[in-house]
């Protein structure tokens, strides 16, 4: 490939640091697909045969800042602790395996992240422009409901944790001072109704006090915040979460 390249008359920079880019990429895919089916098959050698029954090897793709890999891993017919049978991926326990559909948990983050300062479109347009893979905008917004739905779940198991006391924040305080507000914010989408075309995006702030900063000038201690598109009721149960932060240092009388 690189004597391919070499033997053209003419070489643009900009067309060499592409093909370079891809040929890492590809050779990556290629590495990362070995390692797994390795571990993969270390996995099946040593596994407890009588727990893990082989039930032959599946083919998944997965979505990577590399580009799509797809690899074969083996599943296994096991019983759960209420007795019953269950179908599992050792090689995912293993390596921690999550992702956003067939989307790895990296890319994902790649994705949402580029979405909060641009547009889905553009969004899209930078993930493929600048990784190993190709998304639509209609993926972006995939991803980005996918992991809002995650992070939602996670928000609203830790609120009935903390607002029934069990658990609670590592930073102890007296008091608790707290100021929550609402921004009405133009939506994206030109294809919107007028009457869709605004959202209130809900955002709290909660600290404990204040302490000098430099000269004159002091600052929130211990300021924390949360925001999201949400309904009231909904956004109360989120400032439960306040709780995981801080934990009530009642008076002794």
């Amino acid at each position: 490939m690189m004597k391919q390249i070499l033997s053209e008359n003419e070489i643009n920079f900009n067309d060499l640091e592409k093909e370079i880019y891809e040929i890492a990429c590809k050779n990556a895919r290629e590495m990362m697909v070995e390692i797994l089916e390795s571990m993969d098959d270390s996995l099946r050698v040593s596994r407890d045969r009588e727990q893990y029954r082989h039930k032959g090897k599946r083919k998944t793709t997965i979505k990577t800042i590399m580009g799509e890999v797809e690899f074969k891993r083996v599943i296994y017919q096991t019983t759960n602790d209420l007795g019953e049978k269950t179908h599992i991926y050792l090689l995912d326990q293993a390596i921690g395996l999550e992702t956003f559909g067939k989307i790895s948990t990296n890319l994902a983050l790649k994705i949402v992240e580029h979405a909060s300062i641009s547009s889905f479109r553009n969004s899209a347009s930078n993930i493929s422009s600048t990784t190993g893979q190709s998304i639509s905008h209609g993926g972006v917004w995939n991803v980005v409901q996918s992991l809002g739905s995650k992070l939602k779940e996670i928000e609203d198991k830790d609120a009935t944790l903390a607002a029934s006391g069990q658990i609670t924040g590592k930073t102890e305080t007296k008091i608790i001072f707290e100021e929550a507000d609402g921004v009405w914010i133009n939506m994206q989408g030109k294809d919107r109704p007028k009457r869709g075309r605004k959202s209130e995006l809900k955002v709290a702030v909660a600290y404990d006090g204040w302490e000098l900063e430099s000269k004159n000038r002091y600052k929130l201690r211990n300021k924390i915040a949360v925001a999201g598109f949400v309904t009231a009721e909904n956004f109360k149960s989120v400032k439960k979460a306040l709780l995981l932060v801080f934990s009530i240092r009642m008076k002794s009388k």
